[in-house]
Order: C-alpha cells, then sequence, then structure tokens
C-alpha cells in the first residue's frame, strides 16, 4: 500500500464523536486523523487531531472515518465508508487484536505478525477442524477458509468441478510463501482419503520448489539469509 497509516487512526476512528465528523486527510505520504472543522457546498476544511495542521480540500475529496468495533470489521465491504485510509484503520484495528486475517469480500488480507506467539496458535488441528466443509464467512476469516472453499469447488459436482487457482500477492518478506505452504498443509489434511492420499503427496512435494522461488532475491529483499 502507498500511504502509510498514522499510529492514532485505528483509535480515533473506533470511537463515535456526536459533536465531531472525523475523517482522514493526507500530508507527506501520510494519512492523518482529522476533524471537519467547516464545509460549504465546494470546500472542506480539516484540522489534525493533534492540532497541529490545518488543510482545505475539496467537497468531493472528503474521505470520512468509520466507527470501528473494538476487534475492527472482519469483511471490509461492510465499512460504511471503502477507501484507502479505511482499509488501513480496519487492519490496525485488528492487527493491534492480534487478527491475522481480514476479508474484503472472497479476498483474504494477510498480516504478518512477525510474532511466532500469534502465529502459532492460528494453525492447530482444532482450528483446521472448524473450516472442514464450511462455507467462507461462516468462521472468522481464516487462509484455511480460502483453501476450503477452493477444495469445495474442485469436489462440487453441480458446477461441474475442475481446476481451481489462489493467487497469493504482496510485499517482499509477507509471509506469501509460508501462506502458500498453509494452504497446501490444509489441503494435503482434508484429501487424505483412499486414492486422494495420492494428491496430498502432490501437493507436500511441491514445498521444495515454493521454498527455491520463496528464496530467490530481488531488489527489495535480499531473501539468502533465510537458510
Amino acid at each position: 500500500v502507498a500511504h502509510r497509516l498514522s499510529n492514532h487512526c485505528a483509535r480515533f476512528s473506533a470511537v463515535q464523536m456526536s459533536d465531531q465528523t472525523l475523517a482522514y486527510v493526507e500530508k507527506d505520504g501520510t494519512w492523518l486523523d482529522a476533524r471537519v472543522t467547516s464545509r460549504d457546498a465546494e470546500n472542506v476544511t480539516l484540522e489534525t487531531l493533534e492540532g497541529q495542521h490545518s488543510f482545505t480540500i475539496p467537497a468531493d475529496q472528503l474521505l470520512l472515518a468509520n466507527a470501528l468495533p473494538e476487534d475492527g470489521v472482519e469483511d471490509m465491504t461492510r465499512l460504511n465508508y471503502l477507501h484507502e485510509p479505511a482499509l488501513l484503520s480496519n487492519l490496525r484495528q485488528r492487527f493491534a487484536r492480534d487478527h491475522v486475517y481480514t476479508y474484503t469480500g472472497k479476498i483474504c488480507i494477510a498480516v504478518n505478525p512477525f510474532n511466532w506467539q500469534v502465529s502459532k496458535p492460528l494453525y492447530e488441528e482444532h482450528v483446521l477442524l472448524k473450516y472442514l466443509g464450511r462455507e467462507m464467512g461462516e468462521q472468522p476469516p481464516h487462509i484455511y477458509a480460502v483453501a476450503e472453499d477452493a477444495y469445495q469447488k474442485i469436489n462440487s459436482h453441480a458446477s461441474g468441478g475442475g481446476n481451481q487457482s489462489i493467487l497469493v500477492s504482496g510485499e517482499s518478506g509477507a509471509g506469501k510463501t509460508e501462506s502458500v505452504k498453509i494452504m497446501m498443509q490444509y489441503l494435503a489434511t482434508v484429501s487424505k482419503s483412499g486414492d486422494q492420499n495420492k494428491v496430498a503427496q502432490q501437493v507436500l512435494a511441491t514445498n521444495p520448489l515454493l521454498e527455491a522461488f520463496g528464496n530467490a532475491r530481488t531488489s527489495r529483499n535480499n531473501n539468502s539469509s533465510r537458510f
């Protein structure tokens, strides 16, 4: 994401302030929390919550803040205001509560916690079992739900079944390779029955290839230190 989010954004966007209209304003590539101080048909004047800066912007460019629940919103398509700083605010709010995964419709956004104490419980067997045979959205956001959705469609007789693709993208070091490995482990687990066990073995056999790609050096990150 091109813009950075100020440290206080999630805190204020989660609070109802009846006497103020909260919004976001951009300064030097950073989204700042602001309050609307005046407005007319053409322009809006905003002041940052810290009171250090004042901005006047066209009224049609006003980006209002959402009042978020304590744990944020699991599916961001449900936000009243859907724009870049609103998405970042919700992700920050959820990240602060150790919620790694958030949906935007069928898209699952993962924020790498860089904390094994947060990550490890997410992939225990009892968590995996909660997603078996469940529709996406029935359980809290998780990459298991994405894998389960693809698995169901592969085996769906109503839709004729067929191949499925899962696109994993992100910044260098965001956890793309690990995310793919987690989904492969899930698919291997749910397909371990009868002849399908061969599928599980084939899926897991791709691990070395994925590690090779994931270990490639890029212009943004030298991952050779992984091994």
